[in-house]
């Protein structure tokens, strides 16, 4: 289930990584701890592992294998239930520090760890807004801002550096969706425009069109 979403973040940002996401993928949470030098977040269910020397960059996406299985079982591309939300969200998360890592390092450009994370709060509600379009759930249209955002919780395993950067990414994220929603739902090419031109700036730039823009309305 993995190559739809995929392909609707290519199409979103038109930034195609040329690899498929699947071919990266490990379900094992043995293998990812030993991967990733025992580091706490692989203790969830969603991760990547990224290292790099002199070579290059080697990337794997680590995706609990139960997680999949509930979202292969319940396919919310068909039908999104609300108790589907979560899980959904750790794949779509997944997938996006996958593509924004490849996209970066294919045009040979480094970035923090706090861009990333952004990225995956914003494209987590990007896409479960399309989804959420194409079912015609329009109580979702309405509350996801809010249950994404607003009632969001981080892990209690998080050092203060760790939720520091999350708690941030989620900010300027929530500011940056809530204008951006109105243009989204209504199917504009300027929601795209803004998605894609927001998609390749640095970290500053991106801050600081956030700033500027969030005053403006929803």
């Amino acid at each position: 289930m993995l190559g739809r979403p995929q392909q609707q973040l290519n199409e979103t940002y038109q930034a195609d990584v040329g690899h498929d996401v699947r071919d990266y993928l490990i379900t094992d949470p043995k293998l990812a701890r030993i991967l990733s030098g025992n580091n706490v977040l692989t203790a969830g269910a969603e991760s990547l592992l990224v290292c790099e020397d002199n070579d290059g960059l080697a990337m794997s996406l680590y995706l609990d294998d139960e997680l999949l299985d509930r979202v292969r079982k319940t396919d919310p591309a068909q039908q999104l239930a609300d108790d589907q939300l979560d899980d959904l969200c750790k794949v779509i998360e997944g997938l996006s520090h996958f593509m924004y890592v490849a996209w970066r390092a294919n045009k040979d450009q480094c970035m923090t760890l706090l861009e990333l994370e952004l990225q995956a709060e914003v494209d987590k509600y990007v896409s479960t807004i399309q989804i959420a379009l194409e079912q015609g759930d329009n109580d979702l249209l309405h509350s996801l801002h809010g249950r994404l955002f607003d009632q969001c919780r981080f892990r209690d395993d998080l050092d203060h550096e760790q939720l520091e950067r999350y708690r941030a990414a989620s900010e300027y994220a929530a500011r940056f969706c809530r204008r951006l929603r109105r243009r989204l739902v209504h199917g504009g090419d300027e929601a795209l425009d803004e998605l894609r031109r927001s998609y390749r700036m640095p970290l500053a730039d991106k801050i600081s069109h956030i700033h500027a823009r969030s005053w403006g309305h929803a």
